[in-house]
This record gives C-alpha cells, structure tokens and sequence, in this order.
C-alpha cells in the first residue's frame, strides 16, 4: 500500500476537510482513487530542445520556447538520464509498450519483417532479419491497465505492429480505443466516424504542407478544411488528433473509472514544415533569418538551433501538450470531489528517441544535400546513432506525490514505464510477464535514489542492441561507464571497442561528449563490460548482421572461400527443403530459418511497404535444412548462418534501393510449387484439426467442409497463384469464423488478404 498512501498525501475530500472544520475533528485523509496516466509520446525530440533542460545546461535561454512543457517540469519532475530503448521509433516503441529490451521484444529497427537486403555491393555486412512487429500474444502496458480497471486509448503514431492497413492495430493489442495514422481506429460514431472523408483525416497540423513547405498555411477556420484555423485559439492551426482526444477524456471521465492516455503525436519528425505561418514567421525574425519564399534547404548545417521550420514545429507541440494539459487541470474529476483531473493525473512528456540533427529536404529543392535540424550538443550524435545524442531523451513527469521543481540524475529507460505504471495503478495480474525495466516511482516520488529490480536489487547496468549495419553496435552502461560493440566496424568506419566514461565517481559530469575512447588505457574496465555485454547478448539470441560472402576477390572477408553454395530447393507435401554443399572445404551451418510470407506477390503490385514476413526455425541435418511450411505460407525463403558468420540465403537478395524497394520473389516458387502448395497443404492440416475440434463441441462445420474440399482440389493441380491464394483465403475465413482454439492463432491474421 505504500503508493496509495504517498498518493493520498494532502488529497482530501471536500466533505471530510468541511466536517473537521465544522467540529474540530482532526481532517481525515481520504486515499484518491486510482490516477489516472497521460505520457505525451513525442516523435524525435531531443534531449535539449525543452527549453527548461537548454536553460539548466548552458545557464542561458533557449531560442526555442515551451512554456507548457516547461510548466510540467516546475510542477514536477526532471529527469537529466533518461534514454529511449533504440535509436529510432519503432524498436523504441514497441520496447516502452512491452517493458522489453528490444532483442526481447524482436523488434530492432523501423525496417522489420523483410529479407535482409544489400545496402551496398561493397558492405562487408548484411542486415540480419528481425520483426517488423511486436507479437501480439506479448502483454503490453493496455492489457494490464485494463485488468487494473482503467479505459485505454491510443492516439496518432503506432508504428510497431501490421504494415498500412493490415494485422494487428493498437485495439488488436489491448487498446480500448485508438486512431492511428497507420489507419487502424475504433468507430465511436460519437467520437469518430471513419467514413466521413472531411473529419475522418485526423493527421492534424503534422498533416504534410502541399505542394511545398512555403504554400499552403492554415488561413481558414473552418475545422473541416485540410489546413483549418483554431476558432478557439486565435492564430493556431487546428489539431484534430487533440480535439479527438479531448474529447475521448470528456467522455470517458463520467464513466466512474481512471483512464490511460497514450498520446503519440508525430512531431516534430520531418518532413520539417509548419502549417503555423504565425510562428514561422516569429521564429525568422528571432534566428535572423529571412522569410523563405523558396522550399529549398533554408540553413547550411551551422550547429545551434537555427532552422525555424523545426522551431516552429516544436512551438506547435508545446501547444498540443498545453491543450491536453490545460483540460487536466480546467475539467472537475468526477471520481474525486472538489478537485480538477490534473491533481490525480500523472502527466507526462518523453521522446521516443535522440533528436534529429540532419536530414534530408523530402517536399523542397536540393534534395540529399540536406539541412541543419537541431542540435544535441554537448551530446555526441543524434537519431539513428546509439551514441548519447541518439539515444538520450527529455522526460519530464508531474502528478500526486511528485515534488515541484525536483530534478533527478538516476538513470531510467522507457522500459521501466511499464512495471512504474502497474505501481502508480497499484495493478496486480496474473498475465506471465516477462519485464526486463524497474519500477521507477519511487524515484519520481524522491523516495529513492536507485532504479531497483522486483526482488529490491539496485540497478547499476543498461542495455542497447540495434544491429542495423549502420550503426550496427550494441551498448552497456554500468554506473558512468559507457561500452560500445561495434558488430561492422569496417562499414560504419569506426573501431570494435569504444569505452566512455560518461560520469565521475561522485556523479560529476566527465565525457558525455563520448570524445575520449578509453578502451586501449582501461582494458580491466573494458573486458569487464564487454563480458556483462557478450552474456547479455547471448541471453536474448540478439541477431547481428551476416558476413557478406559475396564482394569482390580483393576485399572477400575470411572464411569466404568456405561458404557452401545452394544446390537445391524443394518440398515434400507440406515440407520445404534446401539442400546446400557439405564436406571438406566447406563451413557448418550453426543456424537455419524460413524466412516466409502470406500476402500473395499479387497484394504487393500496389503497395509493396505491405510486404510483411516473418521466421520459424529450419531444421539442420548434414547437407540439407528443412522446415514444415506455417500455414497459408505463399513464399519461402532460407536464412544460413555459416560457422563463420556468412549468410546464404536460398536466392539473390535485393538491392535496399532496388525497384519498389521490396523482396523480389521469383517466379519459380510458383511454377514449382516449392511455397504455395506445401503452405496450403499446411494450411488444410491446421483446418482439418479446426474441422475436428468443431464437430466434438457440435458446431456447424458445412462452410469448413467445403473450404478443405476445394482447396484439396487446388493442391492437385499445378500451382497458379490467383487460385491457391483465394483458397488459402477462403479456408482462414471458415477456421476464423469457429469457436476453436486454431482459430485464435497469429497465423491466421498475419495479413488481411483481399479478394483479387
């Protein structure tokens, strides 16, 4: 109980305070119901770019301003140590929702769930394969709040499970209700109604400027405009994703239960223009910069913040913060008289990774010259780097217990939002978590100084793995020191082991600028980590990049002379098989996976970002690897990890700028069947036992029988895609409409196929 009991701490009944007023009892402190949790989830804010974390580290203002969330911060909490899981988004995302580590959750980078590609013919390493969602059997933050009693909504960016329109959505994993830009909402007829075009496009003022970043500001009031006014709010752009979630809350707050909000907005990622010419305009005037009239690059990659595009975006996310704020703390709480919802509300704002510090211009002139974004200094680096840049965040935090204006130096990863959210909602389950953060609101509430495990163990070590070739490394921080893996230094230009020391032993700052690779003058320290870093790795089977077996003779890595070549593919009723050279001169295969998909090359004509695949282990015997195929699998391919860490895959892999930038799958998996039909015969095997499940519990399976029937057929025939796809299909619909335990399986909704 002792959250409760810090949480009640000054909160009393307008009732109780009254009584002991009227006849001299002493007032009694009634406990506030459950809080209700807000995290404001930004989208590549840097570690500096809060104007309150700019003033407390050069001692001097900002260009930028956020008064709103430097409001949050003097009501509450700053945290000077606070990192993302990953790098960038997705990972990061996913890491934070699970409460995982992100080889844990299999999520690595934005670009899951493909083949492994060629980024250059020269790399000496190739992109190992990962998920490009989180499995939706994982528990995640919603699933366990919901258990505790409270009402989950998601708003804006997900990012971390189904491509486009497809399997699964934030409401797939536990969410109450959602809008997402990805497409995947609830249809709240009183909130949302997604076949009303106009209010339907919910991008808000992140919404792309068009045709260019200079045309196009918001100038109409009209909230069904593409760039409306705020009636409500002089000069600002409308937000319809704060509206909508405005009055999400409205709604919700009456029903007698506390609610989580998780707020993703999209800003301030590019592409970097503002619909908000108010403050564009303010911004020029404030950095010495003229009014551009001209879409092109508007600042030659000088350091500081000098680029009023960015500026002006992180102005309208300090006002989407404020007005979510301002209603916490204007709206009574209905669940606790005499107060507004602000004073039972743990607030918060983070970032999802670093600040982005360059990039490209996507929607202008001079594209791939790029231009100054912002600016991390004294950090080394930015997003997509796992140096500190990269990979520390601002994170700032007020709500019942939490002292005005404390700072804190413990350092805390996204990862620990999950048990520290189970604790403010006192939620207890019987869900077979798998937590790899630590309940930080002791913490936050100054009870403690330590970031401590379950069992009361303080922690002392952080982990990073982000095993894209670029940057390719893996991480530990223990107390003030730093180690870095690099797993392709050839690649990445840097070398194999770098040590920091970020912090002296008394706390005081010494090298977060990471200028000094102290692994040569400290081995003891270094061999220390590295080890503590190897084990960890190990634990979670963290994928690296492969070898790349095919450079030129000059620049051919060891051992390339020993990688056995592919002989033969084949299948076997529902086995698909790859024979490979075995014997002297040639490496052994330490790992084999089938790399397969379900969409249908047909699906991928469109849009092929759709393209989803995913991994099950293969089967290793001497010359030969074999996996049977996942149910409704339409292409396959094998993944071989040599001895000496060498891929060989089962065909030519793509080019990463190849046509439509997608996995070209070949002809031959269909004329020879060698994916489609052991897929549907697979898939016939999952219905058949579905088929015989149903019938003990009496339930109708006429729609079933005839699905198995005609795709029995089709696997007799020669393999045409059209046709063994639509049979797949019809044969998932008649499992999935059965009460049945194969029913409930990923596989089946994997990806929501279309009638071609």
């Amino acid at each position: 109980m002792r959250i409760k009991n810090q949480i009640q701490t000054g909160v009393l009944t307008t009732a109780m305070a009254l009584a002991g007023a009227l006849f001299g009892a002493a007032p009694v402190a009634v406990a506030a119901p459950q809080p209700n949790i807000v995290h404001i989830l930004t989208d590549d804010l840097g570690w500096q770019d809060i104007a309150c974390y700019y003033r407390a580290l050069h001692g001097e203002e900002s260009v930028y301003e956020t008064p709103h969330m430097d409001r949050i911060a003097q009501n509450g909490k700053r945290f000077m140590q606070a990192y993302s899981p990953a790098p960038t988004c997705a990972p990061s995302r996913a890491a934070y929702m699970a409460g995982q580590y992100t080889p844990h959750t299999g999520v690595l980078h934005v670009m899951g769930g493909r083949p492994a590609r060629i980024y250059h013919p020269a790399h000496a390493y190739i992109d190992p394969y990962y998920s490009g969602r989180l499995n939706v059997e994982t528990p995640i933050i919603a699933d366990v709040l919901k258990e505790a009693g409270y009402t989950t909504a998601h708003f804006q960016k997900w990012h971390f499970g189904g491509r486009a329109k497809g399997f699964p959505g934030p409401l797939d994993y536990g969410f109450d209700f959602s809008w997402s830009w990805e497409g995947l909402h609830y249809n709240d007829p009183e909130l949302y109604d997604p076949t009303d075009k106009k209010t339907a496009d919910y991008e808000g003022i992140w919404r792309p400027m068009s045709p260019d970043r200079v045309t196009g500001f918001a100038s109409s009031y009209d909230p069904k405009a593409p760039y409306a006014l705020d009636a409500n709010d002089d000069d600002r752009p409308f937000d319809s994703v704060v509206d909508l979630s405005l009055r999400w809350m409205d709604k919700i707050k009456d029903q007698g239960k506390p609610f989580f909000v998780n707020f993703c907005p999209s800003f301030v990622h590019g592409p970097f223009s503002t619909r908000d010419r108010v403050r564009l305009e303010y911004y020029c005037e404030k950095m010495g910069i003229p009014f551009p009239t001209d879409p092109g690059r508007i600042t030659d990659s000088a350091p500081g913040f000098s680029n009023p595009y960015y500026a002006a975006m992180l102005d309208s996310l300090d006002w989407q913060v404020g007005q979510i704020l301002s209603y916490l703390e204007t709206t009574d709480d209905p669940r606790n008289p005499g107060h507004k919802l602000i004073d039972n509300t743990y607030f918060m704002v983070s970032s999802d990774n670093g600040g982005l510090e360059q990039a490209p211009i996507r929607n202008g002139k001079d594209k791939g010259k790029g231009e100054r974004i912002t600016d991390n200094t004294p950090l080394r680096g930015g997003k997509l780097k796992i140096f500190e840049g990269g990979i520390r965040i601002p994170f700032i935090i007020q709500g019942p217990g939490i002292d005005a204006g404390s700072v804190s130096e413990t350092p805390i990863n996204l990862i620990d939002m999950f048990p520290t959210y189970m604790a403010m909602a006192e939620a207890e389950t019987n869900m077979n978590l798998e937590l790899d953060g630590c309940d930080v609101l002791p913490v936050m509430l100054g009870e403690d100084a330590q970031a401590r495990f379950a069992d009361g163990t303080a922690r002392d070590t952080l982990f990073w793995h982000y095993p894209s070739v670029m940057p390719s490394s893996s991480i530990i921080r223990k107390g003030g020191w730093k180690l870095r893996l690099n797993h392709a230094p050839e690649v990445n230009r840097l070398t194999r082991v770098m040590l920091y020391q970020l912090y002296n032993d008394d706390g005081t700052v010494c090298d977060i600028a990471e200028a000094n690779n102290l692994a040569d003058s400290q081995p003891a320290m270094r061999d220390e980590l590295l080890t503590e870093l190897n084990a960890w790795i190990a634990k979670y089977n963290a994928p690296k990049p492969y070898k790349n077996a095919h450079l030129p003779a000059d620049s051919q890595l060891a051992g390339a002379d020993q990688v056995p070549a592919v002989v033969k593919l084949q299948s076997v009723q529902d086995r698909v098989e790859l024979q490979f050279e075995a014997g002297a001169g040639k490496s052994k295969i330490v790992e084999a996976k089938l790399l397969y998909t379900t969409n249908g090359s047909k699906l991928l004509q469109n849009n092929p970002h759709q393209e989803e695949w995913f991994d099950v282990s293969a089967e290793i015997q001497e010359g030969q690897v074999s996996a049977v195929a996942p149910p409704g699998m339409t292409h396959g391919i094998f993944f071989l990890r040599d001895e000496n860490d060498f891929l060989i895959a089962s065909e030519s892999l793509p080019s990463y700028a190849g046509p439509g930038k997608t996995h070209a799958v070949g002809v031959e998996m269909i004329q020879d069947g060698y994916a489609y039909r052991p897929g549907l015969l697979s898939l016939i095997n999952l219905a058949v036992s579905a088929q015989k499940h149903a019938q003990q519990d009496g339930q109708n399976v006429a729609a079933l029988d005839q699905a198995i029937q005609s795709a029995e057929r089709v696997a007799q025939t020669p393999v045409e895609e059209a046709s063994y796809a639509l049979a797949m299909r019809e044969l998932r619909q008649a499992i999935k409409s059965l009460n049945v335990p194969q029913a409930s399986l990923p596989v089946l909704n994997q990806f929501k196929t279309k009638k071609w």
